[in-house]
């Protein structure tokens, strides 16, 4: 009788622990990012992404793999000015999107107080960021995908319109 109660109870608990652990497995599936904790299919595409040149990466990712960590893309700023306020400062100050990377491309090669876009006020509060030595085909791909994420509805705070 024991023999068949301890049987049960092995085989019960193997269907628990298997069933426990396929629940586990498709929980880290579905949230891998806000757990921290990373699949090997999730890490091998994490890889993959990593191994990509600048040079075929868009604007969009040269900004996550450069430029996130100083700029958000819209506020609360971090260190710098949020990319939905700069795209709105470019707008009103050059009005057209070759102009404005062009300016995007050069201070970002060279930043210098006196040939910022966005005025003293982001100086003062900011400072100057550091000089870019990305190549400057990748400076103007990612200063066109600053411009293209301007949003008529976003209201900059601090006068820096």
């Amino acid at each position: 009788m024991n023999t068949k109660r301890n049987v049960l109870y092995k085989t019960l608990g193997m269907v628990l622990l298997t069933a426990g652990l396929s629940a586990l497995s498709a929980c880290e599936k579905s949230d891998t990012r806000s757990a921290g904790i990373m699949s090997a299919q999730s890490m091998g595409v994490a890889f993959a992404g990593e191994n990509k040149s600048d040079a075929v990466l868009s604007g969009e990712e040269l900004y996550t793999r450069h430029c996130q960590v100083c700029h958000s893309m819209r506020p609360p700023a971090k260190s710098a000015p949020p990319i939905l306020g700069l795209a709105s400062r470019f707008r009103t100050v050059y009005g057209n999107k070759d102009d404005a990377v062009a300016a995007m491309v050069s201070f970002m090669k060279a930043p210098d107080a006196a040939n910022t876009s966005l005025g003293p006020q982001a100086i003062e509060r900011f400072g100057l960021m550091p000089a870019m030595s990305m190549p400057e085909d990748e400076l103007e791909k990612v200063s066109g995908w600053l411009w293209d994420q301007y949003d008529p509805d976003f209201k900059p705070r601090g006068g820096c319109r």
